[in-house]
């Protein structure tokens, strides 16, 4: 397995999903995001253990972009490879643009993510945003405080 190869994996599974981000189209993100499925940004973290709560996360993320007047979403990949030892598995950068009726809509973000190639096909199973999630709500807010204070809860237990 090439580096070239895993690029383009890599991007295709970034324009597959942000079209259906844009589309609002579940079923299809389905295809290329695994569940369970964490995310990340600087300050939160949430686990998504249903499409349920995927098409969630997802909905909030994209009302979010529709009301900062994000009108076209595009990911670049800048690297990807596959992981030493492994040809199921691709760990990769990328670059988050938003352009809307005045131009920029977000400013220019950076990701990490894995994919997986799961029953034959390329799923993404974790994705860091290296932003803080209170600088664009990408991840549910409720969400991720119930799952927040479930930890915690959790921390003062083993005490």
């Amino acid at each position: 397995m090439t580096t070239s190869e895993a690029v383009r994996i890599y991007q295709d599974n970034l324009d597959v999903v942000s079209r259906a981000l844009m589309d609002c189209d579940l079923p299809l993100m389905m295809r290329h995001i695994a569940v369970p499925n964490m995310m990340s940004t600087k300050d939160t973290e949430i686990v998504m253990s249903s499409p349920e709560e995927l098409d969630m996360v997802i909905s909030d993320f994209r009302n979010q972009l529709l009301a900062r007047g994000v009108e076209t979403y595009e990911r670049t990949c800048i690297e990807a490879a596959f992981v030493a030892g492994r040809d199921d598995m691709i760990a990769g950068r990328h670059k988050t643009a938003t352009t809307g009726e005045d131009g920029v809509a977000v400013a220019d973000y950076l990701n990490h993510m894995v994919l997986m190639r799961i029953d034959g096909q390329w799923k993404g199973i974790w994705l860091q945003a290296i932003m803080d999630n209170t600088e664009l709500q990408i991840l549910s807010p409720d969400i991720a405080a119930a799952q927040a204070e479930a930890r915690r809860m959790l921390n003062t237990l083993r005490r």
